[in-house]
């Protein structure tokens, strides 16, 4: 008999690329998108020192723009990233508000946000990558995560997936797998063996979601190259 659940858990949820086609159609596609992508926008704008708010109004009126008709229309999936894609609107939305801020200064031109710290920000040409990949990689694994997640508590095992979940990213010296052992009445040796097929599972989710917001025919090296290049910018990412 086929493991229906097994299957299943190959069905991924829709995919950025997915959505962005659909949503030239559909108002819930669109706000799928928007509401899976526009977190390492805002995170991005933070970080250059805008306000909590200020931020997610910024990576809202970002994503709004994207969904319009318009500019779905301008994204061809054989030319680039989602990530390139959604990086470009970012620093496009940096420079208007300098460009805004700058003619309110001098007294011409309004400007419609609020931003107290507009004039300690970077200038827009200074921004580095890093950040905006720093928040993109976040993004990313957290979605690879949440998916393992579902497909664990789909399987029965949301509650070992609680207690395994810091082994997916600390080093095993850390962790107590004797003592979690008996806590679901089996040996360190089988909580090791879980360990070990949820980092595969995580894997291959996270390579799910890499190749989701990628171009067409994109080979399966540049898949590689990408997922290691966003893992090593996690790792970098600065800890508050």
């Amino acid at each position: 008999m086929p493991d229906t659940q097994a299957s299943a858990d190959r069905i991924f949820p829709p995919t950025a690329w997915t959505l962005v086609l659909a949503a030239s159609e559909t108002e819930v596609a669109r706000e799928q998108l928007c509401g899976a992508y526009w977190p390492p926008v805002a995170r991005f704008l933070r970080s250059l020192g805008l306000s909590d708010q200020d931020a997610e109004d910024g990576a809202q009126e970002i994503m709004t723009k994207l969904m319009a008709q318009d500019g779905l229309a301008q994204i061809d999936r054989s030319k680039g990233m989602l990530r390139h894609y959604l990086k470009a609107a970012a620093r496009h939305y940096l420079f208007n508000l300098h460009r805004d801020a700058g003619a309110k200064k001098r007294g011409g031109g309004q400007n419609t946000i609020s931003l107290d710290d507009v004039d300690h920000m970077p200038a827009p040409a200074s921004v580095s990558d890093a950040l905006f990949d720093q928040a993109w990689a976040l993004t990313i694994c957290e979605r690879a995560m949440q998916a393992l997640e579902a497909s664990c508590a789909r399987r029965g095992k949301a509650a070992l997936f609680s207690a395994l979940k810091p082994a997916l990213t600390l080093g095993d010296e850390l962790q107590r797998y004797a003592d979690i052992g008996a806590m679901f009445g089996v040996n360190e040796k089988q909580i090791r063996i879980e360990v070990h097929r949820l980092r595969r599972r995580l894997a291959e989710f996270l390579r799910a979601e890499v190749a989701a917001t990628m171009a067409h025919g994109t080979s399966d090296s540049e898949l590689e190259e990408e997922t290691r290049y966003l893992v090593r910018t996690l790792a970098h990412e600065p800890r508050s």
